[in-house]
């Protein structure tokens, strides 16, 4: 059972190898996306001149000015900075497409980028599309999934063959062979960082395949629609705020989903009071009708079941972002395990297959001759 074991893990680790590579990598470098993004292109992504007790501008002022600055787009959210040195986010759509573009907008002044950037434009777009679809839309979202699966499996195999697990963690046999060393250091790596792998992979399967099963149940044979802008929508929108809090006392909104003429309700996302720091900054919802003004639907965490509060700490969970600079760190680390498990537990394989005896020339015509 365990030789049986231990040729699937191997060879599942081998043919997962590249895109755990891959996934490994760029979850690592996303764990500090907005710190790469900052330094590399300030003048895009951080307002010009930030005070902390600077007031924002109405959020229909703001989006007057993405409109008129570029009518070729249309608004279909809005991600929202307070006291921040780091720009809100417009997502916007050319019209006539379905492609998503992101607009850098100062709330303080108005000032913006000077275009709306596809989404493979920026770090973080390209990097997600690569960590989460592989750049194949739907189909690279399940067979990402499908390598999470894997990467679960490989965790809990690898523990169970590697026990016990504190001498398989402190062990490193420096002057030892190649292959035993890292096999030494492919043991300690994956031991010490099962708990992030476990979380790594489940929460990202997780989103991945209920996302596809989402698609697949909701929108089954309906033919993609190109969304209408819905033509008042600035009417009542910095009364949207007030609205939320009014559902819920203390509500911080942190992203609105804009009204379209198919769909005339906004849909705001944001964090009911608590000092949880497993609590994502979208797991409370309102809907607020755009043409009356109404709420229409109020979701409050709080009064959520246990499994929607679970689910909510997924993101804090997966992108370390709860614990300030130390667990980014920690989990920039951390997230380089898949990629190191991948290169340690290849070069051990190889290895391995490089110790086996061969037959010399005349072994191999006496085995013919019999």
């Amino acid at each position: 059972m365990r030789k049986r074991l231990w040729k699937i893990h191997s060879w599942l680790g081998l043919v997962c190898g590249l895109a755990l590579l891959a996934i490994g990598l760029t979850g690592s470098v996303l764990v500090f996306h907005a710190e790469i993004s900052n330094t590399l292109h300030p003048e895009v992504t951080l307002n010009s001149d930030f005070q902390p007790d600077a007031k924002r501008l109405p959020l229909s002022r703001l989006t007057q000015t993405v409109d008129l600055k570029f009518p070729d787009f249309w608004i279909r959210g809005w991600l929202l900075r307070y006291g921040s040195e780091e720009r809100d986010k417009a997502y916007v759509m050319q019209r006539g497409s379905t492609d998503w573009h992101i607009l850098y907008v100062d709330p303080y002044t108005g000032d913006t980028a000077e275009r709306p950037l596809a989404y493979r434009e920026t770090i973080y777009g390209w990097l997600v599309e690569l960590h989460y679809t592989f750049f194949a839309d739907h189909i690279g979202m399940f067979i990402a999934g499908l390598f999470g699966i894997a990467f679960l499996a490989l965790a809990v195999s690898g523990v169970y063959l590697h026990k016990p697990f504190f001498k398989a963690l402190f062990r490193l046999r420096w002057g030892a062979s190649a292959r035993i060393f890292f096999s030494d250091l492919h043991k300690a790596i994956g031991i010490a960082t099962i708990p992030f792998n476990l979380v790594f992979g489940f929460t990202g399967t997780y989103w991945n395949l209920t996302h596809i099963a989402h698609e697949l149940i909701e929108h089954a044979g309906e033919e993609e629609i190109v969304a209408s802008e819905y033509a008042n929508y600035r009417q009542g929108l910095d009364a949207l705020g007030s609205t939320a809090e009014q559902a819920i006392p203390g509500y911080a909104l942190n992203y609105i989903y804009f009204a379209t003429e198919e769909d005339p309700n906004f849909y705001l996302y944001g964090q009911s009071p608590g000092e949880n720091p497993l609590r994502s900054p979208y797991g409370s919802s309102v809907w607020i009708s755009a043409k009356t003004g109404e709420t229409v639907h109020v979701s409050d965490l709080r009064e959520a079941g246990l499994w929607k509060t679970i689910e909510d700490a997924f993101e804090p969970l997966h992108f370390g972002d709860f614990g300030g600079l130390f667990t980014k760190i920690l989990w920039c680390l951390a997230g380089l395990s898949p990629a190191a498990l991948s290169i340690s537990g290849a070069l051990i394989f190889f290895k391995r297959r490089q110790r086996k005896p061969r037959p010399d020339k005349a072994d191999r015509s006496a085995v013919s001759a019999v």
